[in-house]
């Protein structure tokens, strides 16, 4: 009798066991396809930017990257250049947005494309280190800017009825 006893205390533990720590892996599997599909989803649109064609806008769009690219280099503290860089960085594509194009913007949805737009410039410069090439990242990084103009801000009329 003891060693049926014993054996159903163990049984126990192990069913114990296994409904505390499986969920907990599984979250953790889950966890890591999740992180892998935006990943995947960076590249594609990564490959996307690559396709866009540049406007008249492109000389006033190096001219802010190469200023963030300073703030960069100025600001050795990784969350001031997110609070102080990226901000200018955004102003100043807005301003510019704002005084070239004359259509109305998706604002919220292209503040959060132009979000991204310095990755693209560092998949190229991954790129260009893994393949040997020498490019221009900062030409992929406007054509990420041109892509965010194209998506939310150009094509849209001015008296757009957004409140239905």
């Amino acid at each position: 009798m003891n060693k049926i006893k014993f054996l159903n205390y163990v049984f126990l533990i192990l069913l114990f066991a296994t409904v505390f720590f499986y969920p907990k892996t599984l979250w953790q599997n889950s966890k890591v396809s999740s992180t892998s599909a935006q990943y995947e989803q960076l590249v594609q649109q990564y490959e996307v930017i690559k396709q866009t064609e540049l406007s008249d806008l492109q000389d006033i769009l190096i001219e802010i990257i190469n200023a963030r690219l300073k703030c960069y280099t100025d600001t050795s503290d990784y969350s001031l250049r997110l609070s102080e860089c990226r901000k200018k960085y955004q102003y100043a594509i807005l301003r510019a947005a704002r005084e070239n194009l004359k259509s109305s913007p998706s604002l919220g949805e292209f503040l959060l494309c132009i979000q991204n737009c310095p990755l693209s410039y560092s998949f190229c410069n991954g790129e260009e280190l893994s393949e040997g090439n020498s490019k221009n990242c900062r030409n992929i990084e406007v054509l990420c800017i041109e892509r965010c103009l194209d998506d939310f801000w150009r094509g849209n009329s001015l008296n757009d009825d957004t409140t239905n």
